[in-house]
């Protein structure tokens, strides 16, 4: 569960947003609260990263703290050529939106299609909602819900 005063403790998951402008984005703004609404004990984290670094950033995840992190559309293709193992969906892409950290590994997604379907299909669904919904991973987060 989220604390109150939004702080991170060791057990609070962090995931990324690497862009070269995440801080001019509310994307994490957004998920963040949604990760408090629905009890989720995790924040998503604005990365300002140059072209210049992105390789390296990436590359470094392998060993940091981060859970996983939300690749900016200017990244993704890079992105992809960094990653140990990535899902079919993104292979046939040929990019990934999201990389998730399973035992030092980098993990690519593309995932932004099958969360934009997954609010679309939704009872509650608003058109700003979309622009919540980055990943079904994010969605799974901040939801609760499992995806079958």
């Amino acid at each position: 569960m989220m604390n109150d005063d939004n702080s991170i403790t060791v057990e609070t998951a962090l995931y990324g947003y690497i862009a070269e402008e995440a801080h001019s984005s509310r994307f994490c703004a957004i998920v963040n609260k949604l990760f408090k609404g629905n009890n989720v004990n995790a924040m998503a984290i604005p990365m300002n990263i140059r072209p210049d670094d992105v390789t390296f950033t990436i590359s470094q995840m392998r060993g940091s703290k981060l859970s996983g992190a939300v690749i900016s559309m200017e990244y993704q293709e890079e992105a992809f050529g960094l990653l140990d193992n990535a899902s079919a969906m993104a292979k046939e892409a040929g990019y990934c939106d999201f990389i998730r950290i399973v035992d030092g590994k980098l993990i690519g997604e593309l995932i932004m299609p099958n969360a934009l379907e997954k609010f679309a299909q939704s009872d509650e669904f608003q058109d700003d909602i979309a622009l919540n919904s980055m990943t079904h991973y994010f969605y799974e987060l901040t939801t609760g819900e499992c995806n079958e």
